[in-house]
């Protein structure tokens, strides 16, 4: 392998360098079979996930449906001793007398259920975007450009990670991100637990108290707490601090009674309901909310899975395609084979895991995934052989 590298400095506190490599046929066969083991391991690894994610998602709809059904209305006015351990649904006042406080910067403030402080560092960063050509023989080059630029991240980014860090260099952040809940919490006559008050995120943008004693280097502007010379012209290593919070207000939630705490309830296959929604919101809404974000929970976790089961059998395909090589043109066209090659088993594939996780759980809809299946497999097989079918016909 061959190095090249040129650097540019460009304008507005951006700069770049390119790295121009040349891999031999051989190091790159080598490298594909290397690729071949890590596809097979993101093959197993997909199937996991999504074995893993349809058990998920099945506990999670039967934990909910139950819970809706079983779910009984409270005042918040007292504490019902009659329903001592059951789900419960009841709107109220959530309040405090121990508001949340950022002890770092000493903001507070009256109701402070929850105070969450972002933080940004004005610091450098690096992109990278890679161009490769394969050339007669097999070999490739490969042009990559490191781009440095300054700018605002909520977090630290490791200079000494950049491939050129002289000249890039970061300072560590002197705060981080962090969410601050009050200690105690209550909804009416209840206590609410810590686990429970994590569900409330009504947050709302917060502007510190004026007149405050912050700590060496920063200074209010507006509802930001700035450290720096100049926030309308920044330097690496200025920081900017925002809040938001969630005040004393109306709140509904649906949660265990534990002798006058409100905490998750712990469903069946370890399941946990915790629901707390802003105003006053019908149980059945509640319940109808989470089991639309467990949905598309659920969606995310297939897509993921099933990229990485593409990418797995592109992987495993790549020898085949670096072999091709030696003809550039050759070798392009093996690795669309490839990838089409990986669409037609990835695909049918995902949905066979997906429908014996539901078997499992729920046979009917198990069984017609698994037919759904079988049959675009069939027509995903079948779709190679029509132009020949076709050119048969012609003749």
């Amino acid at each position: 392998m061959s190095d090249d590298v040129s650097a540019d400095s460009g304008g507005g506190g951006s700069d770049s360098v390119t790295e121009v490599t040349t891999t031999s046929w051989l190091q790159r066969l080598g490298q594909s079979i290397v690729g071949f083991g890590i596809g097979t391991l993101l093959i197993i690894g997909s199937v996991a996930l999504l074995w893993r994610n349809e058990g998920r998602a099945v506990d999670a709809i039967r934990a909910l449906d139950q819970g809706a059904r079983q779910v009984i209305e409270v005042a918040a006015a007292s504490v019902d001793a009659g329903t001592e351990g059951k789900l419960v649904h009841l709107s109220g006042v959530m309040t405090t007398s121990a508001p949340a406080k950022d002890t770092a910067f000493g903001i507070s403030g009256d109701g402070l259920l929850r105070l969450k402080r972002t933080v940004e560092m004005y610091q450098w960063t690096e992109d990278k975007t890679t161009h490769s050509q394969t050339n007669l023989g097999g070999a490739k080059t490969t042009e990559t450009t490191y781009t440095y630029k300054k700018e605002w991240a909520d977090k630290p980014t490791a200079s000494d990670h950049f491939h050129e860090p002289n000249g890039h260099e970061n300072p560590p952040m002197p705060v981080t991100s962090t969410t601050i809940d009050s200690t105690d919490v209550r909804l009416g006559a209840y206590r609410v637990d810590r686990a429970l008050l994590d569900k409330v995120s009504a947050f709302a943008p917060f502007a510190p108290p004026e007149g405050l004693g912050l700590p060496a280097g920063y200074h209010a502007e507006g509802d930001v707490l700035y450290r720096g010379r100049d926030s309308g012209n920044p330097a690496v290593g200025d920081t900017r601090v925002r809040y938001a919070a969630v005040s004393s207000a109306m709140m509904s939630v649906v949660a265990v009674q534990a002798s006058g705490v409100l905490a998750p309830y712990q469903a069946a296959h370890g399941y946990q309901i915790a629901l707390a929604d802003a105003g006053v919101v019908p149980a059945a809404e509640m319940f109808r909310e989470k089991k639309e974000a467990e949905s598309l929970w659920t969606w995310i976790l297939r897509a993921i899975g099933f990229v990485l089961m593409l990418i797995g059998f592109i992987l495993m395909a790549s020898p085949l395609s670096v072999a091709a090589s030696v003809i550039p043109l050759l070798g392009d066209l093996v690795g669309v084979g490839a990838l089409l090659l990986g669409l037609a088993i990835a695909v049918p594939l995902t949905l066979l895991v997906i429908a014996l996780a539901w078997i499992v759980h729920r046979p009917l809809v198990g069984v017609g995934l698994i037919a759904a299946a079988l049959t675009l497999a069939f027509l995903l097989a079948r779709l190679p052989r029509r132009p020949v079918a076709a050119v048969s016909a012609g003749r």
